[in-house]
């Protein structure tokens, strides 16, 4: 990443457009993973549990979660916001399966301007994280959000 994609959003931090701060947004998600009794993969009632609890695979003939699910002790099955999540746990669990749940509370960040109320998306990852990185170094105010 070069320094001038970078200097090109100095305004946030310089100054010279007021009022952008770095709204830093904490989610709630959950990782979900099913984990089975054997290590190569479900048994035959572990199978017929994923089919009845997991939507994605309810409609899938039984071959092709055969197919999905051989060989894997441990299946991850998405991450979710924290109350779908509970939702599909507790499905999973009903059905007498073993859920594994991992908080990912990945902080995000999100320039936004206290003045015109408005925000900045920046497309590129990589530029963005510069950007955040450079902002924060140069003292741009940090607002805290809870989703």
């Amino acid at each position: 990443m070069s320094s001038s994609e970078v200097l090109a959003f100095q305004y946030l931090w310089d100054g010279s457009q007021p009022g952008w701060v770095l709204t830093r947004l904490y989610g709630n998600d959950v990782g979900l993973s099913l984990k089975f009794e054997q290590p190569d993969g479900p048994s035959p009632r572990e199978l017929m549990a994923v089919r009845r609890s997991v939507s994605e695979y309810k409609s899938l003939p039984l071959s092709q979660v055969i197919e999905r699910l051989r060989g894997c002790p441990i299946f991850f099955l998405g991450r979710f916001e924290s109350r779908y999540a509970r939702r599909v746990a507790d499905a999973c669990r009903n059905e007498g399966l073993s859920v594994l749940e991992k908080i990912l509370d990945t902080p995000q960040f999100l320039p936004t301007n206290e003045i015109t109320k408005s925000v900045l998306v920046i497309e590129d990852d990589e530029l963005a994280k510069c950007v955040y990185d450079s902002a924060l170094q140069h003292g741009i105010p940090v607002r805290h959000v809870e989703n």
